[in-house]
């Protein structure tokens, strides 16, 4: 049995340093430095300070190695920006492991954050970092909106289009058509994936599709109010597919219907039957469809086929491809029209 020696170091090999500068801070935290470069005394901090206590006023340097890439620094306590003249705030987005050393500069206003910073704040968005809301207003809050109902993309049956919202830590916001908001819930981020689906129950009300990490779709029945009742189970399997996105009635038979796309580039249509069900899927698109991270249903554009939603996709990188597949009836979709090319394959509606 060989011999178990502690505490000795082989001959030529150098013992191991401390470590050094930017090196200490500890993946995780954001860590402050009493000199520039990461230099000096440290301190390190699991959590936002709105006060630093003894290491108000001190620091000269500072590391987020926390992965959130938002991080704002202020020279007032309790994320205070006062007076922009008499006080400083410098925010800045990276990879959630940047070094700040270069904004201890002027700003312009004559300030300085060198010796002069007093609270801190981090998240994984800038707006989190400012401690703004999570959701996001969409709609000009003077506009006046007098719609009849939407049969598509109306959860509370107001006659204004609505949206859902899910945020980063998996907060589920519903955006009403007039501007304001509604929590609907947490636990969101379980999804891997997530579509309104119009009235898929046949109740009269919009629904939403959620499909787990298992692979296991849910079909959340939407209440006419903006949120929903107890989830069903529709079926497993469905980690197969690498999105899934609600188009509409795409084969006009008066139910809406699903798109997914599955590994291999393949487009699908699964028929519903408006009891919560869907009949045999079709495929629509045999294959290529993975060069469009984003696949939208934009209803009947073309006006050639009524009743007919047509496709809008996206394609992805550096002014990424913006092309509509026209609908035909039965489902199907036939030829499509290039748009225009768009930075970063970005598309609002």
């Amino acid at each position: 049995m060989a011999a178990t020696v502690l505490g000795v170091i082989g001959a030529g090999t150098a013992p191991a340093h401390a470590a050094t500068d930017w090196d200490r801070c500890p993946k995780g935290k954001v860590c402050l430095f009493s000199g520039d470069g990461g230099t000096g005394a440290m301190v390190a901090y699991s959590t936002p300070q709105a006060t630093l206590g003894p290491w108000d006023n001190r620091a000269a340097s500072v590391y987020n190695r926390t992965g959130n890439p938002a991080l704002c620094m202020y020279s007032l306590s309790q994320f205070s920006i006062g007076d922009p003249h008499k006080n400083l705030t410098v925010c800045s987005e990276g990879t959630g492991d940047d070094k700040e050393d270069d904004l201890w500069g002027g700003y312009g206003n004559g300030l300085s954050m060198n010796h002069n910073l007093s609270s801190i704040r981090w998240g994984h968005t800038m707006r989190q970092a400012t401690g703004q809301p999570e959701y996001l207003d969409w709609v000009d809050p003077f506009a006046v909106y007098n719609h009849t109902g939407h049969a598509f993309a109306d959860l509370n049956g107001d006659g204004s289009l609505d949206q859902l919202n899910r945020t980063w830590n998996g907060h589920l916001w519903f955006l009403k058509g007039d501007g304001t908001e509604v929590y609907v819930g947490s636990g969101w981020n379980q999804m891997t994936a997530l579509t309104r689906h119009g009235d898929f129950s046949g109740d009269g009300h919009e629904d939403l599709l959620a499909r787990d990490g298992s692979g296991t779709l849910w079909i959340y029945p939407g209440n006419g109010k903006g949120w929903f009742g107890a989830r069903k189970l529709i079926g497993t399997g469905w980690n197969q597919m690498t999105a899934l996105q609600a188009a509409g009635d795409m084969n006009s038979d008066g139910h809406d219907d699903l798109l997914a796309r599955d590994s291999t580039g393949r487009l699908w249509i699964y028929p519903g039957d408006g009891h919560g069900r869907y009949g045999t899927r079709k495929l629509i698109g045999a294959g290529g469809w993975s060069m469009f991270p984003t696949v939208l249903g934009i209803g009947n554009v073309d006006d050639d086929n009524p009743g007919a939603p047509d496709l809008l996709a996206v394609g992805k990188g550096y002014q990424g491809l913006v092309r509509v597949y026209f609908g035909e009836k039965g489902g199907s979709i036939a030829q499509y029209g290039d748009c225009n090319e768009v930075d970063n394959g970005d598309v609002l509606l």
